[in-house]
């Protein structure tokens, strides 16, 4: 039976950073962490492709509108068009996580 990952959210994220780094003072970590993602989301919705080095590529792909079907009662629906983001890992990445296998 497959074990399930464990849920991290962005706030758990920030307090494993802010113990990790004690550099600077934890306000300035975070303005840093928040900052960070802001530029993530702003450059997404402009469709700019992010390349994070040795982590992965995040990429805006346009899906066009198409007839779907609801699985509850097998109708036809219409699927508007819409933006969607991908993300592929790097090698590193793909490497750490079958290692365990």
């Amino acid at each position: 039976m497959k074990k399930r990952a464990p849920k991290k959210n962005k706030s758990d994220i920030l307090k494993t950073y802010l113990q990790s780094e004690t550099d600077l003072t934890p306000k300035i970590n975070e303005t840093i962490f928040s900052r960070f993602f802001e530029i993530l989301e702003r450059n997404i919705s402009d469709h700019i492709s992010i390349e994070l080095r040795n982590f992965g590529v995040f990429k805006s792909k346009f899906m066009k509108s198409r007839y779907g079907s609801d699985p509850r009662n097998k109708r036809k629906i219409y699927i508007p068009s819409k933006w969607k983001v991908t993300f592929k890992t790097s090698d590193n990445i793909n490497k750490k996580l079958n290692e365990k296998i």
